[in-house]
């Protein structure tokens, strides 16, 4: 299914079910309930601290008679306390622009508490003295206030109003909060005259219907009479919008509205086309230094002298100039799209554009073709093709092209990455090339390189049950950048042993990482270990799995509202080398399982092979081709994850010889057995993923 088809449904006139909700409230302001103050629970969410018993946003697309555009805000929330952990849920910090004329403004703020004491009703009005206007930086101020003399069971009303200038800056109505709205509204008001494109995203049922009023203004000498339109949206019994494992921008799958403004027009008054294509932004960008520094004089020409001269290869000579590039300029941990190549040479640091700049300006220098690579990364969402903004794009990279032909795409000033690997924020579908003199052009990042582990693991079983051994994981490209960030949050390899004995159970000694400090497409973790399987008298059940790359908890709710998106391509390969104790035999094991995922091209096979004397062999691999499954194949992704899970739970059963029956002695039940194999075929997707750092660290 297509996502950006499932995401974006032109709202021209939708009618959805939205029943009533299940808090009766008054909406008028100030009409707090005793009943209101009295609730103890929200029943469709037991367990929420905080729960918005009424939410309405009013916005307006406004103009004067002197032709003076803007917007206009009214918001209004009554919230309700359940718990402690929410009493901190009404503080409020709006942030506005000083940088137009007018400057944006927040005014009319009102807020009142409601508490039951003694069994009557209390209001706690908000001082204006406790109102804090604030500078921000010197374009931007900030309005704080919070809510006084809260408790559990409070009821807290607030209204504000917010204006700006900025007419086409309208953006998404949410009627969708992170925390559960038993009642939420929206209107929309616009005159005729304004064009706005209107999209819905969500998957939360609501109602929208139009009204059309009619309106007048003095304009000139004259009087301009018009129609108003104003949407009004409708949603019940809204619940948390909530992080969900493997989503990496819940805010895209928030029920709301977007309105994008195409167009003003006034007869024989006003008019201005607010639209652009994509090749249009293009210039834009080009006219700004987005795109100049990319091809500006190199502040790394002897740097770049050097290595073209060196004989190193192609591929070689873009990692030297961009390490020369790295040590010089340090990242801040800044992500833009505007470079100030000079400013970071002189601070010696910078943003990511800064050094993707400095290292593109080198390699035109030195004869590569180096281009402005322009994203929207994934925490952000898709880039929409209603959204044509330069406003859409918040990352500039690098495609290089070598006089050979080859191309790369990179970030420089990732130290995990390399040529083709990029964070896996940055592996989008659609990210914008603008090459200096040619046309832009799309190009998709989601699937760059060849992402695969190695695992070997070698160990030994001793007859009390007792285990030692040695493991080598080796991750490629995505793969090894997963490895290097998540080791890079410890400050040695002893810390970061820690970690892993307290993940999988096992005492660590010698372990070594290599790669963390090269910029490589390889990362290695070796190390030696002890631990204890169990045993019961004769008996030692040994699991071949040191550890797991799929947790079970990911996908145990029984329903789920957004897309499961998964992180990059992947080939997973794991091996075990298991000697037994000597006088033991395998008495049973695992029949083998192979698991296919046609829609996804993913797949799962996992055997287990014992020679009939002291070896026993495990033998895992995992592919996925996969990017995303829709919610309607949910229930799918469940079944099959719950069966690759089962997969780790592999136990190899040992029998010392001694205590056999010798008509048994030397047989292992399920061995090598054809009919055992079984074939689960599954049309969903699957991914695997690391416990603790490992599996942040890749998120």
């Amino acid at each position: 299914m297509n996502l950006r088809r499932l995401l974006l449904i032109p709202a021209l006139a939708i009618s959805l079910g939205a029943g009533g909700q299940t808090i009766p409230v008054n909406t008028k302001f100030g009409a707090v309930s005793d009943e209101e103050l009295q609730m103890t629970v929200y029943p469709p969410d037991t367990s929420a601290a905080v729960v918005l018993l009424y939410c309405k946003q009013e916005v307006e697309a406004a103009f004067s008679s002197s032709l003076q555009f803007g917007r206009k805000v009214i918001h209004t929330e009554r919230i309700k306390i359940l718990k402690e952990s929410g009493k901190d849920y009404p503080d409020f910090k709006i942030f506005y622009s000083t940088s137009c004329t007018p400057w944006e403004s927040v005014s009319n703020i009102k807020l009142t508490t409601y508490n039951l004491v003694d069994g009557k009703k209390t209001a706690d009005k908000l001082s204006r003295k406790m109102i804090f206007d604030e500078k921000v930086s010197d374009t931007r101020r900030s309005v704080s206030f919070s809510a006084p003399n809260v408790r559990v069971g409070s009821v807290v009303e607030v209204t504000f109003t917010f204006e700006s200038p900025y007419v086409a800056d309208i953006g998404t109505i949410f009627l969708q909060k992170d925390v559960p709205v038993n009642i939420s509204e929206a209107e929309f008001t616009s005159a005729e005259y304004f064009h706005f494109s209107r999209i819905l995203q969500g998957f939360i049922p609501s109602t929208t219907n139009t009204d059309i009023r009619q309106a007048s203004l003095l304009l000139g000498s004259g009087r301009l009479d018009y129609e108003v339109n104003v949407d009004k949206h409708r949603a019940v019994d809204v619940p948390a919008l909530t992080s969900a494992p493997y989503c990496y921008c819940p805010d895209m799958y928030r029920l709301g509205f977007t309105y994008d403004l195409q167009s003003i027009s006034i007869p024989e008054a006003f008019r201005k086309d607010y639209s652009y294509d994509w090749a249009q932004v293009d210039e834009m960008l080009r006219d700004e230094r987005c795109v100049k520094e990319f091809y500006a004089k190199s502040h790394f020409s002897e740097d770049a002298a050097r290595i073209a001269s060196s004989g190193l290869s192609e591929a070689e000579q873009v990692v030297a100039i961009r390490n020369a590039v790295a040590e010089k300029v340090r990242w801040n941990k800044r992500q833009n799209i505007f470079p100030s190549s000079a400013k970071a040479i002189k601070e010696q640091e910078g943003s990511s554009a800064d050094i993707n700049a400095l290292t593109g300006a080198a390699l035109n220098e030195m004869g590569f073709k180096a281009d402005p690579v322009f994203l929207m990364t994934r925490d952000r969402g898709l880039l929409m093709s209603h959204h044509v903004s330069m406003d859409a794009y918040n990352v500039v990279i690098l495609k290089v092209t070598a006089p050979s032909g080859t191309a790369w795409i990179f970030d420089a000033s990732d130290k995990s990455g390399y040529l083709n690997v990029l964070p896996t924020y940055y592996l989008v579908e659609r990210a914008r090339v603008i090459p200096k003199g040619e046309k832009g052009y799309w190009a998709d990042l989601s699937k760059l390189c060849r992402n695969q582990l190695i695992d070997n693991a070698i160990i030994e079983v001793t007859a009390d049950g007792s285990i030692k051994g040695s493991r080598t994981e080796r991750g490629f490209n995505n793969w090894a950048a997963t490895m290097k960030k998540a080791y890079s949050h410890y400050d040695d390899a002893e810390k970061f042993a820690e970690k892993i004995e307290n993940e999988d159970g096992v005492e660590i000694d010698d372990i070594a990482f290599q790669g963390d400090k090269d910029w490589t497409p390889d990362a290695t973790l070796t190390y030696s270990f002890s631990g204890h399987a169990n045993a019961a008298g004769d008996i030692i059940y040994l699991k071949p799995f040191l550890s797991k790359y799929h947790d079970e908890s990911d996908f145990r709710s029984e329903e789920r509202k957004i897309p499961v998106e998964f992180a990059y391509p992947e080939i997973i390969n794991y091996s075990a080398l298991v000697t037994i104790p000597e006088g033991f035999t395998v008495e049973s094991m695992p029949r083998p399982v192979s698991i296919k995922c046609p829609s996804s091209s993913s797949q799962v096979m996992a055997q287990c092979n014992y020679d009939g004397g002291r070896t026993v062999t495990m033998n895992f691999r995992f592919t996925n081709n996969g990017r995303l499954v829709t919610p309607d194949h949910y229930n799918e992704l469940r079944d099959f994850w719950a069966e690759l899970c089962n997969i780790y739970n592999f136990t190899v059963v040992l029998k010392n010889n001694n205590a056999l029956n010798p008509s048994t002695s030397g047989s292992a039940t399920g061995c090598g057995d054809p009919v055992a194999q079984r074939e689960l075929y599954l049309d969903l997707a699957c991914q695997r993923q690391l416990q603790g750092q490992r599996r942040s660290a890749r998120q």
